[in-house]
């Protein structure tokens, strides 16, 4: 179950829209923007640093994993896949008004990609 959980959440992230519109339409414009964000997730992941972690989150994202639990989150995923080791950026979709950016990585307790 940790591990659905894991995956549905890394997946909301690492596929989930950055904004309510289109962010660019290259894949340059597109990874400037969106790997400060996905850094700042993991490395707040990695460093169990909550603040760092919702950096850039919007207020929906806050709500659903800020404060208090965006410790419990990271802990959940560290305890299933560990650290990351590497990630690597696959393509974007800019579908019904907003950006989805498609990533994959590589953690140090499962071979899987995630």
């Amino acid at each position: 179950m940790i591990k659905k959980f894991t995956a549905v959440f890394l997946g909301f992230f690492l596929i989930a829209g950055l904004y309510a519109e289109p962010v660019g339409k290259t894949n340059k414009d597109i990874k400037m923007i969106a790997n400060p964000v996905l850094e700042n997730i993991l490395n707040g992941m990695k460093t169990n640093d909550p603040v760092k972690f919702g950096r850039d989150f919007d207020d929906t994202m806050r709500e659903a994993f800020g404060g208090e639990k965006a410790a419990k989150t990271i802990k959940q995923i560290y305890d299933q896949v560990g650290n990351y080791k590497t990630y690597e950026y696959l393509g974007f979709l800019n579908t019904q008004g907003m950006t989805k950016i498609l990533w994959k990585a590589k953690y140090d307790k499962t071979g899987d990609d995630v």
